[in-house]
């Protein structure tokens, strides 16, 4: 039996949501084991100890780090205005009615790289990223139930999550990472779920805990946003021993940094798509004046329960809680 045919087993055989994210996590805690856990921040590249092939990895992999750390998607105009300009709880609350889709479905991503990683080396390092996501790092509460804390933080009540007219441009960010991971080259995703998360997300988030902190929300109202900055740190440096030890060709950093720019690309779109809502909340008066291309209607929008009955509907099962 091949190393991947149980997770294969748990996605083709278990129907229940729930039960396939158990299954699911069951075979990335056994994944992971077979990598050390090695907690912290990255070690520095030293080019004498690795020899000139893995220079020419490494070297594309710090460039392509600098060259996500200025994309348009990792320094929207929303993320500085969230820093400096004083948004109320009511914002966060609809901020985090539009994120909240984007939360649980990462795990999927990863489900769909697990399944197509070429080596058990690969598999191991993207199961050490499941597996907190899953919860192991957050007292067994998996990101989409930390976020939804959150949410009742901002006066959001249960359910609401669910009910919420999603902006086109936020289920088309989930659209369009289901793409690339199932339908892209293996390396295209690493690359989306990589240095377009994993190492996007630690620059992006610090705005957004500043002006969260400047609304009067507490430190354990917030520990998603928190956790995952330091989070992500590890869970960057993890995926980038994966990406090294596919990114010698020219070919394989074409694919890597391909991913990438499209997940930050539908990640500045996502953006703006969130601060569209902020600004139809905050001035419903003049929604007729923003550009219709951009404001539209709400009328045709799906909420997440009816996004992901369609996502259901095409045979893409999602093993997440959201």
């Amino acid at each position: 039996m091949s190393r991947e045919s149980p997770l294969r087993a748990a996605w083709e055989t278990v129907s229940d949501v729930a039960a396939a994210h158990r299954a699911v996590a069951g075979v990335t805690r056994a994944l992971a084991k077979r990598a050390p856990l090695v907690l912290g921040r990255r070690p520095a590249y030293e080019p004498e100890r690795e020899g000139r092939g893995a220079q020419g990895g490494r070297a594309f992999l710090a460039d392509l780090r600098c060259e996500i750390e200025r994309h348009a998607g990792v320094n929207h105009p929303l993320l500085a205005r969230l820093r400096h300009v004083p948004f109320t709880r009511q914002d966060y609350r609809v901020f985090g009615l539009q994120h909240y889709s984007l939360v649980g479905t990462f795990t999927t991503y990863l489900e769909h790289l697990l399944v197509k990683a070429p080596s058990s080396q690969a598999k191991s390092w993207i199961a050490k990223v499941l597996v907190d996501e899953y919860g192991e790092g957050s007292e067994g509460k998996d990101h989409a139930e930390l976020y939804r804390e959150f949410l009742r933080s901002t006066g959001s009540p249960e359910g609401e999550e669910y009910e919420t007219p999603l902006h086109r441009d936020v289920t088309g960010f989930v659209a369009e990472h289901l793409r690339i991971c199932r339908d892209e080259p293996f390396l295209v995703g690493l690359g989306a779920v990589g240095p377009g998360h994993e190492w996007s997300i630690p620059r992006m988030f610090p705005p957004i805990i500043a002006g969260l902190g400047a609304a009067g929300f507490q430190p354990d109202e917030i520990r998603y946003f928190t956790l995952h900055v330091l989070q992500d740190e590890d869970h960057g440096s993890w995926l980038e021993e994966a990406l090294a030890t596919f990114a010698e060709a020219p070919e394989a950093q074409a694919q890597i940094r391909r991913g990438a720019l499209l997940s930050l690309a539908a990640r500045a779109r996502f953006w703006s798509a969130v601060q569209d809502q902020i600004v139809r909340y905050r001035q419903p008066e003049n929604v007729h004046l923003r550009a219709p291309a951009r404001a539209g209607s709400s009328a045709g929008l799906l909420t997440l329960r009816e996004w992901k009955r369609k996502v259901q509907g095409a045979g893409i099962t999602a093993a997440s809680h959201t």
